[in-house]
């Protein structure tokens, strides 16, 4: 159940700065190079928040939890891919990597926060 809530949280936290994103650049307030590199900060900023999330609700062996959300993360990402027919190539292979990176990195993050209250 808390995969469920994480997966809806992360999922929430990413439509709405996507959509953010999305009525900066309509309306020409930013470019198309600014708005591919917030894209790319926004999936970070996401995945690292789900890490944080994620391990402030376990006890233990929080990178465990960050690999298990990165990994149903990438299961989605991967399924989504071959609903749309997307060939796998090494920029993706790249992404998903990331997408594990930095999930791990906001798990050992909230294991840290966690600590000190």
């Amino acid at each position: 159940m808390k995969y469920i809530k994480t997966i809806i949280f992360e999922f929430i936290v990413l439509l709405s700065l996507l959509l953010i994103n999305t009525c900066l650049y309509y309306f020409n307030i930013i470019s198309d190079n600014t708005n591919n590199i917030f894209e790319i900060f926004i999936f970070i900023i996401t995945f690292i928040l789900t890490g944080i999330y994620i391990s402030r609700r376990c006890n233990n062996k929080n990178y465990l939890e960050g690999l298990k959300i990165s990994g149903i993360n990438i299961i989605l990402f991967l399924l989504l891919s071959l609903l749309f027919r997307y060939k796998l190539n090494i920029k993706i292979i790249i992404y998903y990597l990331l997408i594990i990176i930095f999930t791990v990195i906001g798990s050992l993050i909230g294991k840290f926060l966690k600590k000190k209250k």
